[in-house]
């Protein structure tokens, strides 16, 4: 089993990619998580270590803020609620829009596009370590900027050999 590292203890100088689940517990999580993931970015704005991402994160992030916030809205199913008045996408996109600005708005976080040659990564990656295809595009883009790090809660990463989970 691997050992699982605390972001707080992520060395200065490296290079580290960040998952959804980190900017959502910095805009959205408990006061605690939230605390440990502003104090994490702050380091990526001051270039104390340097953070990548890509649009599929942004992607994957601006999708679970909306079903929280029409769940909150609404007290009900998200899902359920979209399917039935697809409207609402449209009334949320302001409190959508904030937190994504929030994140788009970190100074050294370097969005990195996927290409091709990522998706022929994320299938080998799906293959040997039985990775989501989202999660094996995250390898993907890890694999070509040589980056072994990654800040996550998702254990699933756990699975791919010298790849080292940090959390808050």
């Amino acid at each position: 089993m691997k050992k699982i590292r605390k972001l707080k203890e992520l060395p200065a100088g490296e290079r580290i990619f960040i998952d959804a689940n980190i900017f959502h517990l910095y805009l959205r999580g408990p006061e605690n998580l939230k605390k440990e993931c502003k104090e994490f970015l702050q380091r990526v704005e001051t270039g104390e270590i340097i953070g990548y991402t890509s649009p599929l994160v942004l992607d994957e992030l601006a999708y679970k803020l909306l079903l929280k916030i029409v769940e909150e809205r609404c007290k009900r199913n998200p899902l359920e609620v979209i399917r039935e008045n697809t409207l609402i996408i449209s009334s949320c996109a302001s409190d959508l829009e904030n937190g994504i600005f929030t994140i788009l708005g970190i100074e050294n976080l370097e969005i990195v596009n996927v290409t091709r040659e990522h998706v022929e990564i994320m299938i080998d990656a799906m293959q040997k370590y039985f990775l989501l295809p989202r999660d094996a595009m995250h390898i993907a883009v890890m694999r070509t900027l040589g980056c072994r790090n990654i800040a996550s809660i998702d254990s699933d990463f756990d699975r791919v050999p010298k790849v080292i989970r940090w959390i808050p």
